[in-house]
C-alpha cells in the first residue's frame, strides 16, 4: 500500500512524513469523538496538537515529492 501510495523511490522522509500524518490524523480523529463524549480544554489541546502534527507530517510528505 505505501509503495502505492508514495511511489517505489520515496525517500526515508517522505515515508516517515506519510506516517506521521496517518498516526497523528488517527489521533486527532479520536480526539474528536472524545471531544464530542467530555469537552474539556485538555482534549481540546490535544486533539489540537495532534492535528496540527498530521498536518505538518502531510506537508512534508508532499514537500519532498518535488525535491
Amino acid at each position: 500500500m505505501a509503495e502505492a501510495l508514495l511511489g517505489r523511490n520515496a525517500s526515508y522522509l517522505r515515508r516517515l512524513g506519510a506516517l506521521t500524518a496517518l498516526l497523528c490524523g488517527t489521533g486527532a480523529v479520536l480526539g474528536l469523538g472524545l471531544l464530542l463524549v467530555s469537552p474539556s480544554a485538555d482534549v481540546l489541546a490535544a486533539t489540537a496538537a495532534s492535528a496540527l502534527v498530521a498536518g505538518c507530517g502531510a506537508a512534508l510528505s508532499r514537500a519532498e515529492r518535488g525535491a
